[in-house]
């Protein structure tokens, strides 16, 4: 069973095309660590206008990535003493809640149809329901 839970959340921004991943290390212990890491130069140098107002090193909790997000609650584990075989990540995009070591392998991470798995292309018709994404032929079956 697992001890604790790396879970993810994201922001897409419209204005500037922002995408952010953040994470929390949830412990069963009811423990809730909010993820950080470093800024770094390139990243004042590659995009001033979304860190002007930091410094290097200055810490964020905004990340590039969701894997990057797993390596950091990765890391927060082993710091706690927690095995990181008992750890647990959700949030993925498009991807239920897996082992970490399964998450640090490549995923596919595209939308699909939760009944066929068809891959959704831009502007595609689909469902969006509680129990999950549909294409159009799938929920109509459904009714």
């Amino acid at each position: 069973m697992a001890k604790t839970i790396i879970h993810i959340s994201s922001y897409i921004g419209i204005s500037f095309g922002a995408k952010h991943y953040y994470g929390k290390l949830i412990t069963m212990d009811g423990e809730m660590y909010e993820l950080s890491r470093p800024i770094t130069q390139k990243e004042l140098n590659d995009k001033p206008d979304r860190f002007m107002w930091f410094k290097v090193g200055e810490s964020t909790k905004c990340f590039e990535s969701y894997k990057d997000v797993i390596l950091a609650g990765g890391e927060k584990a082993k710091e706690l003493g927690i095995d990181l075989k008992d750890v647990i990540v959700d949030g993925i995009p498009n991807i239920k809640a897996i082992p970490y070591f399964e998450a640090l392998k490549p995923l596919d991470t595209r939308l699909k149809c939760k009944s066929c798995g068809k891959v959704f292309g831009m502007n595609e018709g689909l469902y969006n329901t509680p129990n999950g994404v549909f294409c159009v032929n799938c929920y109509e079956k459904r009714k």
